[in-house]
């Protein structure tokens, strides 16, 4: 039954009443969620450095890396802005703007508070003491944490956790929004179709990239939202709102999505050699005298990378939706741990750099890579199996699972980075249940 809490109209309905199989979408964030480690893992080992972004250790750099990190950075963050904003309209239609409040502030803001409280300390010392047992800084640095420009001026922020705190700000918006609209009907008036949302979205995308290249070819650290950062991730979550809108059981993306394979790979490759190209221009100009984005191939370079974003978004959504009807347990564990493996292993990944650096100076980047990528992912995963899984800590966090036992088990969702799919289409459960729901 609908909550009687304020809401839009809900989305037309679609082909038959049978509820949508969304299961592809389980296995694709939970291995989003795996490539963002692998994401991080390349870091040390880039020929073209991400602008604004500090690391624990700097090593030898690998050309295929390199090319590896900057594909996964292209779509990775708009994927999951995306599935999110899909999702969380389907849980404003089913249970209104104050509902989806409660439920994503509890599976965000306590795993966000968590984050700023234990791992970004960590984070903090083990990239100082990393500088320390380089020789970069003195040790009396680990004291009092006060570091010159330029090793210190990318230093304090959220990291890898902004994306918890802008999540829930879209959310917050969504739910105000929802309000707004049904207090005051001609809001709701204009409601552009899906293929103008896709052009509209494409065009602001751009605008943004030209005018803040650094959003995607770069890192910008911070405690609160970065405006040009704020809305090119929002314009990628608000495409969400209008998938949910208009294909809310996504058959239209699944139907094109073999189609547009072919655009999203080559958008992606000329990005990615405009975008290396680009870090070059910028590794040999100072800051203060570097063009606009809008020249020629600044806007070029926004265009592909919002191009190659956005349709490797949707074919990802629509080939994981047509290839995989089913996941078997084991990717269930893996999607249950994702979020924790998301949160924690960040500061793993820093020592490992150092050690594998300090240890073993002569072995190859993709070797280096490789290790530092499994050690993250399998010490999370035991702590997440120690300290998570099936504990307090865990329940508070909501990140506790346990193996589908029979069908209906199968149907319940699981903490998935960083909200859970069948939100948009199972029943309300009840309070016990609820706490154990998707992250």
């Amino acid at each position: 039954m609908r909550s009687s809490e304020a809401s839009l109209p809900a989305s037309p309905s679609r082909g038959s009443t049978a509820k949508p199989n969304f299961a592809g979408l389980d296995a694709l964030r939970c291995f989003a969620a795996l490539g963002v480690v692998l994401l991080h893992s390349c870091v040390p080992y880039l020929r073209y450095p991400m602008p604004g972004l500090t690391w624990s250790v700097m090593d030898t750099p690998h050309t295929s890396i390199d090319f590896l990190f900057w594909s996964i950075e292209l779509f990775i963050m708009p994927l999951f802005l995306v599935l999110a904003g899909f999702f969380a309209w389907q849980t404003l239609q089913r249970r209104g703007a104050s509902s989806l409040i409660r439920g994503r502030a509890r599976r965000l803001l306590i795993p966000l508070l968590f984050g700023a409280l234990v791992i970004l300390p960590l984070d903090l010392y083990c990239w100082v003491g990393s500088w320390v047992a380089e020789g970069i800084v003195s040790p009396v640095k680990l004291k009092s944490l006060k570091l010159a420009h330029p090793i210190g001026q990318n230093l304090w922020g959220l990291s890898h956790l902004w994306f918890l705190q802008y999540l829930f700000l879209y959310v917050a918006c969504l739910a105000t929004f929802a309000v707004a609209a049904k207090r005051y009907p001609w809001i709701k008036e204009y409601q552009p179709s899906l293929r103008t949302s896709i052009g509209l979205a494409l065009v602001a995308a751009t605008l943004t990239l030209c005018i803040e290249p650094q959003v995607v070819w770069g890192f910008q650290h911070s405690f609160l939202p970065v405006p040009a950062k704020w809305l090119y991730s929002g314009i990628f979550f608000t495409l969400g709102l209008m998938l949910a809108i208009h294909d809310p059981k996504l058959m239209g993306v699944k139907s094109y999505a073999p189609r547009l394979a072919g655009p999203a790979l080559v958008t992606c490759l000329i990005a990615l050699l405009l975008g290396r190209w680009q870090l070059e221009q910028w590794i040999s100009t100072p800051t203060e005298t570097r063009q606009a984005g809008f020249s020629m191939p600044g806007i070029f370079l926004a265009a592909t990378t919002a191009g190659s974003a956005l349709l490797t978004t949707l074919s990802l959504i629509g080939l994981s939706l047509k290839l995989i009807p089913a996941v078997p347990n084991s990717v269930r564990y893996l999607a249950a741990a994702s979020f924790w493996i998301y949160i924690v292993h960040h500061p793993i990944l820093g020592l490992t750099h150092l050690d594998l650096k300090l240890l073993f100076p002569q072995v190859s980047p993709v070797v280096k890579m490789t290790l530092s990528f499994a050690t993250a992912c399998c010490l999370s995963l035991l702590t997440y199996e120690a300290f998570v899984r099936t504990t307090r800590f865990g329940q508070l966090l909501g990140f506790q699972w346990k193996p589908a036992s029979n069908d209906h088990e199968m149907k319940q969702d699981q903490p998935i980075l960083p909200i859970s799919v069948s939100d948009s289409h199972q029943p309300i459960a009840q309070p016990a249940a609820d706490s154990r729901r998707a992250a």
